[in-house]
């Protein structure tokens, strides 16, 4: 059962539940698994999927980077009912200039004091994850760990609607080893076609379609391809603007709907928590317009919104939320 959250050091939290041991430890370096992924492309559900299929007695190390200031994707694995220490990495991609040299650092202390057995490196929606060699060539962190594979989740179902982060996507999708074209359920009779265009892409990485991200995962697999000789240099930040909007008011669910219909076509993604007067928590997922509420049991009655887009700014986003909590 789920006991609380440890805060240390660095960002580390150690989410707590049955004791953590080493037992499992077999290897003198740790092998790191990163995922990559665009925005709501199912990157979390993923990193679920890898702890339901990880021995009981292995210890993770779980590395989120969030473009946005602040990390909510931590509750989500809360489901898992088991043990990780976690790093969280926020306010842009830890592949850029402007963050990559302190990751290093911060990783390196977070594999000293931990010593995990695995490594899971969740990477930002908006990273460009083509620096990737570069941390595993740092001497802070060199004969500690190595790349057991590089992940990238597709959105199939809005694979052909990134726009101009197009070239971005593309670049997450040439860098990695395997390829997970997600909610294939959705996208139905266009995944053989989506398949194909990424293999144009990548005619290397082994491709899945899957619905939730479904996958048999392999702890230690190295693969044969992982970098590219032509890869060019990696893309810095985007001209896009990470919101975060918190308040202690509630609003309606129906208020909330309206809220989201509103602002959810101008964002690439809109996620978080919203409490509201009827439905109490609710959990927000929303990508490329689409959106996504569920009721969840968290204690907390606090809403906490994040925002990513280029359309609109926080003063205008506040406005409207207040608006729609005095519209009851």
């Amino acid at each position: 059962m789920w006991n609380g959250i440890e805060k240390k050091k660095h960002n580390e939290y150690k989410l707590t539940g049955s004791l953590l041991n080493s037992n499992f430890r077999d290897m003198s370096q740790i092998p790191v698994h990163v995922v990559s992924g665009f925005l709501g492309s199912g990157k979390t559900t993923f990193l679920k999927e890898i702890l339901s299929q990880l021995p009981p007695d292995l210890k993770a190390g779980i590395i989120q980077n969030e473009f946005a200031p602040l990390n909510l994707d931590g509750k989500e694995l809360q489901g898992t009912g088991r043990d990780f220490y976690l790093l969280e990495v926020n306010n842009g991609s830890l592949f850029c200039v402007c963050l990559l040299g302190d990751f290093r650092k911060s990783l390196a202390a977070f594999v000293e004091t931990h010593s995990p057995d695995l490594l899971v490196l969740e990477a930002s929606g908006l990273s460009d994850t083509t620096s990737i060699a570069e941390i595993f060539a740092d001497p802070l962190l060199a004969g500690k760990i190595y790349l057991a594979a590089n992940w990238c989740i597709v959105d199939a179902f809005f694979f052909r609607k990134a726009g101009k982060m197009e070239q971005r996507v593309h670049q997450q999708i040439r860098m990695a080893d395997l390829l997970l074209v997600n909610k294939a359920d959705l996208a139905g009779d266009a995944v053989p076609g989506i398949v194909e265009l990424i293999r144009e892409v990548n005619p290397f990485a082994e491709i899945h379609p899957t619905t939730y991200c479904k996958v048999p995962f392999q702890m230690s697999r190295v693969p044969l391809t992982r970098f590219y000789r032509d890869a060019p240099e990696a893309k810095g930040r985007p001209e896009i603007r990470s919101m975060v909007l918190k308040s202690s008011r509630k609003l309606s669910s129906p208020g909330l709907v309206q809220f989201l219909e509103r602002w959810a076509p101008e964002a690439y993604r809109i996620k978080g928590y919203a409490a509201t007067h009827d439905k109490g928590l609710l959990a927000v997922q929303c990508t490329m317009g689409q959106i996504d509420i569920r009721e969840v049991k968290y204690l907390s009655q606090i809403t906490e919104l994040i925002a990513l887009t280029d359309q609109f700014s926080l003063h205008a986003w506040n406005r409207s939320f207040r608006q729609h909590q005095s519209e009851l």
